[in-house]
């Protein structure tokens, strides 16, 4: 299921579009348009630059991915760990964090172009599913937790954990009109879910609803704010000075972030049966994340709720991607209407869209099979938290620490087999 049928990884194809294909992009540029918001917020980017890394990857990636389904663009785990790894350089929102995140993207994207063109996809089984497991947890525990302050309408500072412990700690500076939005989106998705599937607008009503009370006068905790109604174009004016300062991380990051489309492409092909090719997906990430720094914007990745509605709205071909980005530029003259959209709006659709990352499940049922892989996917999981914002470093050492699992099985098995047999 695994393997493409051959073609270079950099050659671009596309199927005829289909009927489903219009229908699935809207479904999905209507989720796109607030998410993409709250993962600018959650990279510590201003919210409008989310909207061109919602626009321009997904056009530019549709002919070189492999999969159907894949959706690419802002996505969470994507953007907590390039927070990680920007916030200890540059102060997260100034221009020169945004240049720098422009800088990663772009970086990330050549990086994952080269891997894929010398068809190194396969490094995505690097990461064994205990290490995914314990990882995506950690993650989806410190992007929930990121999130906390603004769903409470709390101000506080310091680092991720230590920040929602402040905001929970100071319960007189909550916000109970924050905390009841925030809330009622909750309730409103995930009951709308249940009742009427996928399909159900829960997040577009949350936010029609939130800007119409964001724009009275009633209203006391943070809005989004600023949104500029521009196009985006073409920078080159990027900090290249600053690659010394960032080479390793988006080094590592090109093969973390990859992990999480891999995984979602690799699902869906086998429970349709279809092939998928890692190399394909590897290229396409990598020319989605140069476009997305290009233009300006952050390091993207495959969204797992977005394609997971794009397959349930009925898309059949990639050309869903290009429809979706289109929509997205559309909209951009009149983005402006979202300014007053309150963050708790945001904060709780960034919760919502990371429940699928909670993998506790997984991990107690691999310490059952194999204490050791369990234990290697809790330990991942505690050196994500340990290491946070640097959460990709986590996964460095998890997989060095697999890896070194298995040399040490390797020799013992050659041992074995050259000893004598006893008489």
């Amino acid at each position: 299921m695994t393997k493409g049928s051959g073609q270079s990884p950099l050659r671009p194809m596309m199927a005829k579009p289909q009927f489903g294909d219009a229908t699935a992009a809207i479904a999905v540029a209507l989720l796109l348009i607030p998410q993409c918001l709250a993962y600018a917020e959650l990279a510590g980017m201003p919210a409008h630059v989310g909207l061109i890394a919602a626009s321009i990857p997904p056009i530019i990636a549709a002919p070189f991915g492999s999969s159907r389904f894949l959706q690419t663009g802002p996505v969470a785990l994507t953007a907590i760990v390039t927070f990680g790894a920007l916030s200890t350089v540059e102060t997260p929102g100034t221009a020169e964090y945004v240049a720098l995140g422009a800088l990663m993207a772009t970086m990330l994207g050549c990086f994952q172009i080269i891997f894929g063109a010398v068809r190194w996809g396969r490094i995505a089984f690097l990461m064994t599913p205990p290490i995914v497991a314990g990882f995506t947890s950690g993650a989806a525990l410190l992007i929930t937790a990121s999130q906390l302050p603004s769903a409470l309408g709390a101000q506080s500072d310091g680092e991720v954990l230590i920040r929602a412990v402040r905001a929970i700690q100071a319960v007189q500076t909550w916000e109970p009109f924050a905390i009841a939005l925030a809330g009622g989106t909750v309730v409103l998705v995930l009951l709308g879910r249940r009742r009427f599937g996928r399909r159900f607008p829960g997040v577009l009503i949350a936010v029609v609803v939130g800007v119409l009370i964001g724009r009275s006068s009633l209203y006391p905790a943070a809005l989004v704010g600023s949104i500029p109604n521009t196009l985006p174009a073409i920078k080159l004016d990027l900090p290249w000075g600053s690659i010394g300062s960032i080479f390793l991380s988006a080094l590592v990051i090109s093969f973390v972030q990859f992990a999480e489309p891999s995984s979602i492409a690799r699902r869906f092909a086998e429970q349709d049966g279809e092939r998928w090719n890692a190399d394909r997906e590897l290229s396409g990430q990598g020319i989605a994340n140069l476009a997305s720094g290009l233009f300006g914007a952050f390091p993207v990745g495959g969204s797992f709720s977005r394609s997971s509605l794009n397959r349930l709205s009925g898309g059949e071909t990639r050309w869903v991607g290009v429809f979706v980005g289109l929509l997205v530029l559309a909209f951009l003259p009149v983005a402006g209407v979202l300014e007053a959209l309150p963050k708790s709006v945001l904060a709780a659709t960034v919760i919502i869209a990371v429940l699928p990352l909670f993998n506790f499940g997984a991990l107690l049922q691999s310490l059952k099979t194999s204490r050791r892989n369990g234990l290697l996917g809790i330990g991942t999981l505690i050196c994500t938290l340990v290491m946070a914002p640097q959460i990709h470093l986590a996964v460095i050492a998890a997989v060095a620490v697999s890896l070194s699992l298995r040399a040490v099985d390797t020799l013992r098995e050659r041992r074995t087999s050259k000893r004598p047999p006893q008489e």
